[in-house]
């Protein structure tokens, strides 16, 4: 009966453990006009779904939160919002004072951060209502920096971001990683030899955008690369030219990191150990 038992609750402690991926990967297009941002599927490269009734001019940065998905261009200090479960176009959620355009966004959890497009080397952290909560400055950030993201190692946050505007600021582009005080925390962890703008955060790994390749490519924590995907599916008309990625924070940001995962398997293994050792009496030396 105490086997029957341990198996069962190991099996439920596997099937407990979340997949570390999100489900959907949301790009938005720098398209000279207005935006439009591309749901792909980040095991194929399929794009899924194309949203166009968007407002601005020349598409940025993208974050999804829940059914909400959060958008920036080029040439305007508004931050837009939309409804991912109507399709519709909710206006403006706040605006940036003394930016003149906004690049990529990341969220926190609870507040944005958002890169300036206006030449500095500028992130800043907004709450939802429009509050200014802090300005940091990128130091390897040379200005125009198009790829921004907020993720999480060993509990604490962190802020990555590209040094050029990946578009034509020369090959490899390179991501460093920041505290969130703009601290340089790890330079260079990143190195795409690729034309490579937005970064998203699936939990455990990195996916940067290449722009000018029509693809999207994954990389470890350590930086190191593990594949490239094409992207296929957009409809007629249309081309994946993406600034900015995102996945769902409301999954990313509860994923829990591989090592919590390997210490409850640890822990549940070693359970099943314990009781085992003492159905059999206790352990003898000599």
């Amino acid at each position: 009966m105490m086997r029957k038992l341990l198996f069962l609750f190991l099996f439920v402690g596997l099937l407990s453990v979340p997949s570390f991926a999100s489900t959907l990967l949301y790009g938005d297009n720098a398209t000279g006009g207005a935006p439009y941002i591309y749901q792909i599927d980040p095991t194929t490269g399929n794009i899924l779904n194309t949203y166009t009734n968007l407002s601005g001019t020349n598409g940025r940065g993208v974050v999804v939160v829940g059914n909400i998905m959060y958008y920036t261009t080029a040439f305007s200090n508004n931050v837009y919002k939309y409804d991912l479960s109507t399709s519709t176009s909710l206006g403006v959620a706040f605006s940036v004072a003394g930016s003149s355009g906004l690049s990529t966004m990341a969220y926190d959890g609870t507040n944005f951060w958002i890169g300036d497009y206006s030449g500095t080397n500028h992130a800043y952290l907004y709450s939802p209502t429009g509050t200014l909560l802090k300005t940091i400055s990128l130091a390897d950030c040379t200005g125009y920096c198009d790829g921004l993201e907020f993720f999480k190692q060993g509990g604490q946050g962190f802020l990555i971001s590209n040094e050029v505007d990946g578009c034509c600021g020369g090959t490899p582009v390179k991501y460093d990683v920041y505290d969130l005080n703009g601290n340089l925390v790890t330079p260079d962890l990143i190195s795409n030899p690729l034309d490579s703008t937005g970064i998203a955060w699936d939990g455990t790994h990195f996916w940067t955008s290449n722009i000018d390749n029509a693809s999207v490519s994954e990389w470890n924590m350590n930086g190191t690369f593990v594949q490239t995907l094409a992207l296929s599916g957009a409809p007629p008309g249309y081309s994946p030219l993406i600034e900015d990625l995102s996945f769902n924070y409301s999954q990313t940001l509860t994923t829990p990191e591989p090592s919590t995962c390997f210490l409850l398997l640890v822990g549940l293994v070693g359970v099943a150990c314990f009781a085992r050792r003492r159905a059999a009496g206790p352990l003898t030396l000599g």
